[in-house]
């Protein structure tokens, strides 16, 4: 815990209990992290539950850096710590040389890591910092350089926080010679895909201008900028629905209305960079006209500034890849860092290739090397520092109807037998621990976490949805199908996946369907019949 001066240990004496545990996890969210320095044995891949989340950038003599944020537990929590790691040998192995960690597991988090090389040759190593519970006073973006970017142990400066909010993708140097932030504010914040300029090297940064993404359509923002070779700002933004896009023609100033962008993309992010030929690359999801799930990571390239794309290079087909990030070398080579399976596998993989591979969708050139590992991490604690909430036996509901069951349909959408073992989202690895003993031989439709879904009653009868309750997830879809004429059932609380997590104790709903009703959930819930 960060050391208070006496003054604001008798200040905090003063307060209630639960105000002093907020006023203590502020005061470490807004404090330089306590350890940053090379891995301490709590630090250690084989003591890691989680990890992903990965940027990767090369120094100008060729060393390769790495990082991404990882925990002793297996989520997104107050255990999370920022890794970097580093390669002399172009990826053969790595050596992780950093950590940054706020307070050892406490009460604040680092996470959200970018890698970044400035037009001057300086690595920066960028992360978000903050207590849980996402207080957006608190939650800033936080930096420190190294100028001996090509040593394995450079030496770093001061950390810093710069600005508030979050950056998780790469920053951008523009041609006037400023250079640009992807700042996203958290939680609820008009014009939230901001952009943050400094025009003195990093010393200083202002905010510019920001992109409003509609509320119904927020979801963690991660967006990136591309200056087009007319001189407009062009922003790609992760939405609900895929990707949204605003041009801006007044160098970031103001931007107008967010709108969806041709390109089809699940709720995860994406890599766009410019490339040494002027041409556009794009890493995302699936195909270009098609939404997929976090699978079928692919190239693509564009020579008229992303109005069109072609080629398409497939880098890993397997479900559970997401967050590329990467950067092209001097000598053409490109390099995109991933991840796969971030509480499975718990993979850091990384792709090497050219532009003409990409373009002609397959490896033309020497270069092509694909799922080279960086990380792979195993152990960690097999339950949260806190155990779950008590269960919750949902007395007041009503008793569960089976007599006439109805059916529900998606379309795409497969509809497999409701088992443990079973993977439960299109979009995630999650997969179903424990049931009521009530759904038996029941279905379900096996649809994404993330964003919108219109689910149809194809024949009218009892459906069920399954949800945490308001109070254990804020994810929690209670009210949205409550009114919707659902109702709870008087069964008690399965920790459906993940039972370490209080989080993932889901409640049944249900309610009486007639044919072609649809039901709208956003994230997230489970559709759950007879058939």
């Amino acid at each position: 815990m960060v050391k208070a001066t006496s003054r604001t240990f008798l200040t905090l004496l003063a307060l209630p209990l639960a105000a002093q545990h907020i006023a203590l996890a502020q005061q470490a969210s807004l404090a330089p992290p306590q350890h940053v320095a090379p891995p301490l044995p709590e630090h250690a891949v084989t003591n890691r539950a989680f990890q992903g989340i990965p940027s990767m950038a090369v120094a100008p003599g060729g060393r390769l850096w790495a990082n991404w944020y990882a925990g002793v537990t297996p989520g997104e929590d107050h255990n999370n710590y920022v890794v970097v790691s580093t390669s002399g040998n172009g990826g053969a192995t790595w050596k992780e040389v950093l950590i940054i960690d706020p307070d050892g597991g406490g009460m604040a988090r680092a996470f959200d890591p970018e890698l970044w090389v400035s037009p001057d040759g300086r690595l920066f190593v960028f992360w978000a910092q903050m207590e849980k519970g996402r207080r957006d006073t608190q939650l800033g973006v936080w930096c420190m350089e190294a100028r001996q970017a090509d040593a394995q142990q450079p030496e770093w400066s001061r950390p810093r926080r710069i600005t508030d909010g979050v950056m998780m993708c790469k920053p951008l140097t523009l041609a006037t010679g400023e250079w640009v932030l992807p700042v996203s504010k958290w939680p609820a914040h008009d014009n939230s895909a901001q952009m943050i300029i400094s025009n003195d090297r990093g010393e200083s940064w202002a905010l510019r201008g920001g992109c409003n993404v509609p509320m119904e359509a927020r979801d963690a923002d991660e967006h990136m900028f591309i200056e087009r070779r007319d001189g407009s700002i062009w922003l790609l933004v992760r939405t609900k629905y895929g990707i949204g896009e605003s041009v801006s023609t007044d160098r970031g100033k103001t931007w107008p209305e967010l709108k969806p962008s041709a390109i089809h993309h699940p709720t995860a992010r994406f890599f766009i960079r410019r490339l040494a030929t002027g041409n556009l690359l794009l890493v995302k999801h699936g195909p270009l006209e098609t939404r997929t799930s976090r699978s079928l990571l692919t190239a693509f390239i564009s020579t008229d500034d992303g109005r069109t794309w072609s080629g398409g290079l497939m880098l890993d087909e397997r479900l559970g890849v997401s967050y590329p990030d990467g950067q092209q070398t001097a000598d053409g080579l490109i390099r995109v860092i991933y991840d796969f399976s971030r509480t499975g596998d718990r993979n850091i993989l990384m792709a090497t290739f050219r532009e003409e591979d990409a373009a002609a969708s397959a490896a033309i050139s020497d270069a092509v090397r694909l799922r080279q590992l960086v990380s792979k991490a195993s152990g960690g604690q097999e339950k949260w520092r806190a155990p779950p909430k008590p269960v919750n036996a949902n007395a007041t509901g009503v008793p569960m109807r089976k007599e006439t069951s109805g059916t529900l349909t998606l379309a795409g959408a497969e509809s497999p037998e409701l088992t443990p073992g079973v993977k439960l989202f299109t979009d995630r690895d999650y997969v179903a621990s424990e049931l009521p003993e009530a759904l038996k031989a029941a279905h379900f439709l096996r649809i994404a976490m993330n964003g919108t879904k219109s689910v149809t009653c194809k024949r009218a009868g009892t459906v069920w949805f399954l949800t945490p309750a308001p109070g254990r997830n804020s994810d929690s879809q209670t009210q949205a199908l409550m009114d919707q004429g659902f109702e709870m059932v008087a069964l008690p609380e399965v920790p459906l996946f993940n039972p370490a997590s209080a989080a993932n104790y889901c409640t049944l709903y249900q309610k009486d369907c007639s044919a072609g009703e649809t039901i709208l959930v956003d994230k997230w819930a489970v559709p759950v019949f007879h058939p």
